[in-house]
């Protein structure tokens, strides 16, 4: 009666799920590289033209392509600090839902026995990233400025 067996339809559904986020996410990367390529080359092919037009380079303004991460004006610890939000962003999204997951699934009759416990996987996960993101946070000179204007 049914068009798919729930014992072979769940476990494709559960792994299923995180296939499509890494793929989607390695997809996200490669179209991130390819478009910050062509805005980078589109900067240094208008920036050539300005030096053949015989503009001196230092009169140049800033380009569109310093704004990004291992360039001049973003350094290297705003770079590692943007890492470090977006895993902790992640994990606590990650955290949230397996929490959720974990609560539903605990709470619903229809549930067997161990299906919560994949929820709190799910938030083991988010509490990693979450973890990662600190340990990845930039410390040092402007942490310690900070303490001195607070006082603390």
């Amino acid at each position: 009666m049914y068009l798919f067996d729930e014992d072979v339809f769940v476990p494709f559904l559960v792994f299923a799920i995180p296939c499509v986020a890494i793929a989607g996410g390695i997809l996200a990367g490669i179209i991130k590289t390819i478009s910050r390529h062509r805005l980078i080359e589109a900067v240094v092919r208008e920036r050539m033209a300005l030096v053949a037009k015989g503009v001196d380079p230092a009169r140049i303004p800033v380009s569109a392509a310093g704004l990004f991460a291992g360039s001049s004006l973003v350094s290297m610890r705003d770079a590692t600090r943007l890492r470090a939000q977006g895993l902790m962003i992640a994990g606590f999204v990650t955290l949230a839902g397996g929490a959720s997951w974990a609560a539903v699934g605990y709470a619903l009759d229809s549930w067997h026995g161990g299906d919560w416990s994949l929820g709190v996987v799910a938030a083991s996960i988010g509490l990693a990233l979450i973890a990662s993101g600190l340990i990845i946070w930039p410390r040092g000179r402007q942490a310690e400025h900070r303490v001195e204007q607070h006082g603390n």
